[in-house]
C-alpha cells in the first residue's frame, strides 16, 4: 500500500489539465467545485504514471454508490479542505481525511460508533483526537468495502492507545497518519 499527499492550496492553477478530464467529469465541476477539476487530473496523472496508460484514455467505472474503480488498479482518493490523499494498493483500499475542528461529536460519534465504542469515548470526554481517528477510519472501511457512512456499524472497532482493533473478521490492516497539519488521515487495505 502506498499514499500520496497534497495541499491543493499550494499547487499552481496550470496543474489543472481540463484536457486530461473526459466531458462528464468537466461536467461535474459544477456540482464538486472548483477544486474538482486538479483533484481528478491529479488522479489520472498518477494512474498514468502506474499504469502506463495515457491519463487521457483511463476510464472509470462507478459502484452503484458512486464510487470510482479503474480495472488496472485499486485506488481510493479522499479529500477535506486543502488536503487531498490518493491511496493504491492491488487490493481494495479506503481512505479518509478529515480537517480537524470542533463539532458536537457526541452526536456525530452515535452515528457510526458500536455501543461499546461510544460509551468508552463518552467516558473519556469525546476528544478531539479519537473522535476523528474514528470517523476516518470508519470512512475508510466503508470505501474499502465498497459501502456507504449507512453501513458503518457493520464494521465495529474499538480505538485503543491510538490503534484501531476490529469486532470483525477478516479485519484489514488499518494506518492511522497525519496527512497534514490540522488533519487526521486513515487508510484500511
Amino acid at each position: 500500500m502506498d499514499y500520496l499527499v497534497y495541499n491543493l492550496a499550494e499547487l499552481p492553477p496550470s496543474a489543472a489539465r481540463p484536457e486530461l478530464l473526459p466531458p462528464d467529469e468537466l461536467a461535474m465541476t459544477a456540482r464538486r467545485g472548483a477544486s474538482y477539476p486538479l483533484i481528478r487530473t491529479l488522479l489520472r496523472q498518477e494512474l498514468s504514471r502506474r499504469t502506463e496508460i495515457p491519463a487521457q484514455e483511463i476510464t472509470f467505472h462507478y459502484t452503484e454508490h458512486g464510487k470510482p474503480e479503474y480495472s488496472r488498479q485499486c485506488f481510493n482518493l479522499s479529500h477535506s479542505g486543502d488536503c487531498l490523499c490518493l491511496a493504491f494498493h492491488h487490493t481494495p483500499v479506503g481512505v479518509d481525511v478529515e480537517r480537524m475542528r470542533p463539532r458536537s461529536f457526541e452526536t456525530l460519534a452515535a452515528r457510526f460508533m458500536c455501543e461499546e465504542q461510544l460509551q468508552g469515548f463518552i467516558q473519556r470526554g469525546c476528544p478531539q483526537d479519537e473522535f476523528y481517528a474514528c470517523w476516518c477510519t470508519a470512512e475508510a472501511l466503508v470505501k474499502q468495502k465498497g459501502d456507504t457512512m449507512w453501513h458503518a456499524r457493520s464494521y465495529p472497532f474499538l480505538y485503543r492507545h491510538g490503534r484501531i482493533e476490529c469486532l470483525f473478521s477478516p479485519c484489514p490492516m488499518i494506518t492511522i497518519f497525519t496527512p497534514m497539519p490540522g488533519y487526521c488521515g486513515v487508510i484500511a487495505y
